[in-house]
């Protein structure tokens, strides 16, 4: 129980940093997805427990958006439903299956985005997205997806170590 509601403080404290302060420190600098990237790692080390991260900072990143409504929440968990569908061959090193699903995630979340934004007939320039948004993102998002899986998997071995020792129920 005390692991989700850490989780919880962790994904509302992501939130906000991604939400707001990003923004202002970084400017039109490229910004990675903080949420993505520690629910995907999460993902890819825990499965469904990464999935409800997903889905409760899409939900929190929706709230501080000025985006349509859903599109990170939808974004987020169909970026790692298909990361858990192309995860079915077995990848050996670790890092490399949590940058996989980084990968995956951060290609299919900017996908869905432009999809949406598209169908709600916002105005944007395609190649202009792709080259400004998209790509300096995945850059990021991959970038800080190797310190992001170094201190989850040290946590989750921490998790670990603090259940074997739970009495039964």
């Amino acid at each position: 129980m005390r692991r989700h509601v850490i989780a919880g403080v962790v994904i509302i404290l992501l939130t906000i940093v991604e939400s707001s302060l990003l923004p202002a420190a970084l400017g039109d600098a490229p910004r990675p997805n903080l949420v993505l990237i520690v629910s995907a790692t999460w993902a890819a080390l825990r499965g469904d427990e990464g999935l409800l991260w997903a889905m409760g900072g899409g939900l929190l990143l929706d709230l501080q958006s000025g985006a349509p409504f859903g599109l990170h929440m939808v974004g987020l968990i169909t970026g790692n439903a298909l990361a858990a569908l192309l995860d079915r061959a077995p990848i050996p090193i670790p890092i490399v299956r949590s940058l996989n699903w980084v990968l995956v995630t951060t290609a299919t979340y900017h996908i869905v985005a432009l999809i949406v934004l598209g169908l709600v007939r916002r105005t944007f320039e395609f190649s202009t997205g792709f080259t400004n948004v998209v790509l300096p993102s995945l850059v990021a998002n991959l970038i800080l997806a190797i310190p992001v899986h170094v201190v989850l998997t040290r946590l989750w071995m921490q998790l670990r170590q603090g259940e074997r020792f739970l009495p039964g129920r």
